[in-house]
């Protein structure tokens, strides 16, 4: 039943996956977010604070570096510009979490930390491995988001219903306003990060580009939003109906189609395919750091594997096989793991599907749409 907060019911639809469902103005979704999961939006924050400062060596405390991340960029005024019903959004899971604005708001600037942090030790090893392909008379979008170990146990499925606007499921880390998902309105995005594109420090961030575009009416309203936004970030884009894929990769240069909307498979990982806007500093960084050799690997294998072209059940094995490198596990070499893995299948009817963790942590379970 629903309720004047915006929150009308939430549940757990396997250990580890909660489903949150938050109605309303971004406000009113913000505040339902952070008091359904105030626990684990805490203890997310709590271990991205401990992650940070460790990273920095010490000598400064969560709140400084909040102060300083958010003074020296403009993303927030981006946001407050262009979404800022995403804003009132992250303000609203402070509200109802208790923790301090500047915090939750750090802790959604995910992509743009990296960026921020790239020349010190404290840089991530982004990875996220992508595949689009024909399904039917649909198509299938599927993706591992791989993000630092600490994060996991954030994960949480928000079932998000704008006033008067089709409902979306999105996948985040409890405290964050998503990080890939899917439309009532028939289609989903998909994302990988471009640490190598040039950044802009007044552009719009990440997880506002990515939700604004869910928000949109059709796949192709969504890939113009993409194409009418300054990025702040280095970002590839995959968005797909049952019609087709397109992949666009974004950058403070703008938007570049590196797949034409077709049915044509698409697979990305986090290395340009046709974007030239390249930060040749950040470039020669990450190289130095192996992270460019991993990306190249992880594409060989979602282009060659067999797996890749068959069945949804076969991609979804394809993504959770601990044998390849698409699936990062907790221990190894990279700082990384995969989060979850997600599969959009889009036809007839959207059928969503998720699995959170590594490959021996979790089994699909289906999401469903409740209007």
């Amino acid at each position: 039943m629903g309720s004047p907060g915006g929150v009308y019911g939430s549940g757990v639809i396997a250990p580890g996956v909660t489903v949150l469902d938050c109605a309303g103005t971004g406000t009113e979704r913000g505040v339902a977010h952070g008091e359904g999961r105030r626990d684990q939006v805490r203890g997310a924050i709590a271990r991205w604070t401990e992650a940070t400062l460790a990273s920095l060596g010490g000598g400064t405390s969560i709140e400084h570096y909040c102060a300083e991340f958010l003074g020296r960029t403009s993303l927030l005024e981006a946001m407050e510009r262009e979404t800022p019903d995403l804003l009132d959004e992250v303000r609203g899971i402070a509200v109802g979490a208790g923790v301090a604005v500047d915090l939750v708001a750090a802790y959604n600037l995910m992509d743009e930390q990296w960026w921020y942090d790239l020349p010190t030790e404290s840089a991530a090893q982004p990875g996220c491995s992508l595949v689009a392909r024909a399904s039917g008379d649909g198509m299938l979008l599927a993706q591992n988001m791989d993000l630092p170990a600490w994060m996991d146990g954030s994960q949480v499925v928000l079932r998000l219903s704008p006033p008067e606007r089709p409902q979306l499921l999105v996948l985040t880390s409890a405290g964050m306003i998503g990080l890939v998902g899917a439309s009532s309105a028939g289609f989903a995005v998909g994302v990988n990060t471009l640490l190598m594109l040039r950044h802009d420090r007044a552009g719009l961030p990440v997880a506002a580009v990515m939700r604004a575009a869910l928000a949109a009416d059709s796949a192709a309203d969504a890939v113009t939003r993409l194409e009418g936004v300054t990025h702040a970030s280095g970002q590839h884009y995959a968005v797909a109906d049952r019609g087709g894929v397109t992949g666009l990769e974004c950058s403070a240069g703008g938007a570049v189609v590196s797949h034409p909307t077709s049915r044509t498979p698409l697979s990305h990982t986090n290395h340009p395919l046709v974007s030239t806007d390249v930060d040749p500093d950040k470039q020669r960084m990450l190289s130095d750091g192996g992270r460019l050799w991993s990306s190249h690997d992880r594409l060989a294998v979602v282009t060659s594997d067999p797996r890749a072209e068959g069945s949804s059940t076969d991609v979804g094995a394809l993504l959770r096989d601990p044998s390849t490198s698409v699936c990062m596990r907790a221990g190894s070499a990279s700082s990384l793991q995969t989060f979850a893995s997600v599969r959009c299948e889009l036809g007839a009817q959207t059928r969503i599907t998720i699995r959170s963790g590594t490959a021996d942590a979790g089994l699909w379970q289906d999401l469903t749409f409740t209007s």
